[in-house]
């Protein structure tokens, strides 16, 4: 038996590259009946009750607050958890029971997202059941920011937020354990450490006993990454698996073809860690992006965009790469000037890299890295570049 919820949460992007809490903030607050309150507002109340601790942009206790003091219906409570699996049952049992959607803290420390589904063994009982497996959550990730220009507009029940591209998606699923290796990672340090932090609605406090997680078999050894042929073939398979294809508009946005070439990503942040991003669809159109293992050959994540508007996957080809690299002058971080870089002399990478960080709080937005005598450059796959990739902000 599978049982799958998900929520009407209407998708909005940041307006700034740190207002993910304003966002996912303005996002459940509409759910709840609240309407669109402008992210600048949500931010500012988010910021100045963030007093627990200094340095956040977004603080857990923050975000708490502002959800409470913008609307009635509902009582949020701030679940700061030992262990991953009681804070992924909380979410869980939010959906099914409260049935609103609750903000997860993500990446460590660094981001907020909004929680929007999930994918059960069994229809959960109670806050801390113990009795079914979880296989995958759907998300709004507001992450990337409203482009600038035109900037940030005012959001409507009708605007271009997640509709692809750098307007962000709408229809994004993670599978279990992405959720637990990549996600749901816990805070490192500060007055938070060791938590599993998500803004819910309120239970009595509980533990789940006696629940034995599935041990994890991959498909392959993972001595060697896996050719991008058979990644192709692989992605189809995986959300089939998934029970993507059992809904309506998952299983036409995959369609039966890989609409160009599978792009391989490295991690940066984690040793000898890649995967792969697959774009699917029909008539040559991708309309969704499949992320796999690229050692393994596992299923992470996926997403879906309407052909009508933007594509599915931003991708550089070669051409347009070295046009951004070595046509332009390039601003170097602090005082240290500007540098042109020179063809033949720069070594750019032939796959993509990426890692968590406010450049990029998305795997579907990696970077092509230049390294050119003592400096390294990230050339973002929209075309953005950066001198350096800015890891370890709070709440961003």
């Amino acid at each position: 038996m599978t049982v799958h919820e998900d929520l009407a949460t209407q998708y909005h992007q940041q307006d700034t590259d740190y207002y993910c809490g304003a966002a996912s903030a303005q996002m459940v607050l509409e759910q709840c009946g609240a309407g669109l309150v402008d992210q600048v507002t949500l931010y500012a109340d988010n910021h100045a009750h963030s007093t627990a601790e200094s340095g956040w942009y977004t603080a857990p206790d923050g975000l708490t607050w502002t959800m409470n003091n913008h609307q009635s219906s509902k009582y949020f409570v701030l679940d700061a958890r030992d262990d991953e699996d009681s804070i992924s049952r909380i979410i869980a049992w939010t959906i099914h029971h409260y049935r609103i959607s609750p903000i997860a803290m993500v990446y460590g420390w660094a981001h907020w997202i909004v929680v929007r589904g999930v994918t059960t063994s069994a229809t959960p009982t109670s806050f801390l059941d113990p009795g079914y497996t979880i296989s995958g959550f759907d998300v709004n990730n507001p992450w990337p920011p409203t482009p600038a220009p035109p900037g940030p507009p005012p959001h409507t029940a009708g605007d271009v937020c997640g509709s692809g591209g750098n307007r962000g998606v709408a229809d994004e699923h993670i599978s279990y354990a992405t959720w637990q290796a990549d996600y749901m990672t816990g805070i490192p340090s500060g007055h938070w450490a060791g938590k599993f932090v998500a803004v819910c609605d309120p239970e009595p406090p509980g533990r789940a006993v006696g629940f034995e997680r599935e041990p994890f078999r991959p498909r392959f050894d993972g001595a060697e990454l896996l050719d991008a042929e058979v990644a192709g073939r692989l992605s189809l398979e995986l959300v089939e698996e998934a029970g993507l294809t059992e809904r309506a508009r998952w299983r036409k946005a995959f369609g039966a073809e890989v609409v160009g070439r599978p792009e391989l990503v490295q991690r940066l942040d984690r040793p000898d860690s890649f995967y792969y991003l697959v774009p699917r669809g029909g008539d040559g159109i991708a309309t969704s992006v499949v992320a796999l293992d690229a050692r393994f050959g596992t299923y992470q994540q996926s997403r879906i965009v309407t052909r009508r508007r933007q594509p599915a996957l931003l991708t550089l080809g070669r051409d347009a790469i070295e046009e951004f690299v070595f046509g332009r002058v390039h601003q170097l971080p602090g005082r240290q000037g500007e540098l042109r870089i020179r063809p033949d002399i720069a070594c750019v990478s032939r796959n993509w890299v990426w890692r968590p960080c406010r450049e990029s709080l998305s795997p579907y937005y990696p970077f092509t890295l230049v390294s050119y005598g003592p400096h390294r450059l990230y050339l973002r796959s929209d075309g953005r570049m950066f001198s350096r990739l800015t890891a370890g902000a709070r709440g961003i």
